[in-house]
């Protein structure tokens, strides 16, 4: 896929999950991968995290983190990098909500609402997931969801409210 560029830069958030392998050395080298790339530029990343699985049974915890950039590529270029970066660390896409060893994906992208058979923007289960807000919330609380015009904080309280228990404190990774 070639490669188009903005001529502004775009601000994203990718969430970084995975279950298999050494994945703070995965996420570390990914986050690298990224940091290296000539179109992105590394602006912050969150703690990380280890959470329960969602998915298949009989899983191993996880490990989630997310990080802010600037971009100068489309999203869906900014996507193939990513799946890229996904496989150079191992990742084989045998089932859904399967163990994995790295899986990037694109929270948002500026306020962008983008609905492709590869691609949704806002990520469409961003507002349900404790495990991106609270990675969210250490980097920007006050991050306004394009869709539901909430803040990140809003929505971790939200999900708190109703009944899901904190993650337990973050590391730096």
């Amino acid at each position: 896929m070639p490669t188009h560029k903005k001529t502004a830069p775009s601000h994203a958030w990718i969430a970084f999950g995975g279950n298999q392998g050494d994945v703070r050395n995965a996420f570390k080298s990914a986050r690298k991968n990224i940091a290296e790339h000539p179109d992105c530029k590394l602006l912050h990343s969150s703690l990380l995290y280890q959470t329960p699985p969602l998915g298949p049974a009989g899983q191993a915890d996880y490990l989630n983190a997310v990080v802010a950039i600037s971009t100068y590529l489309e999203p869906l270029n900014l996507l193939a990098i990513l799946q890229d970066i996904e496989r150079i660390h191992g990742r084989i896409r045998h089932e859904h909500w399967g163990p994995r060893t790295l899986d990037l994906d694109i929270l948002a992208y500026d306020d962008l609402h983008l609905q492709s058979h590869t691609l949704t923007l806002p990520h469409s289960q961003l507002h349900l997931r404790q495990f991106v807000l609270k990675p969210l919330c250490d980097m920007n609380p006050q991050w306004l969801h394009p869709s539901i015009k909430k803040n990140a904080s809003e929505l971790l309280q939200s999900l708190l409210d109703s009944g899901e228990e904190p993650l337990e404190s973050g590391s730096p990774w």
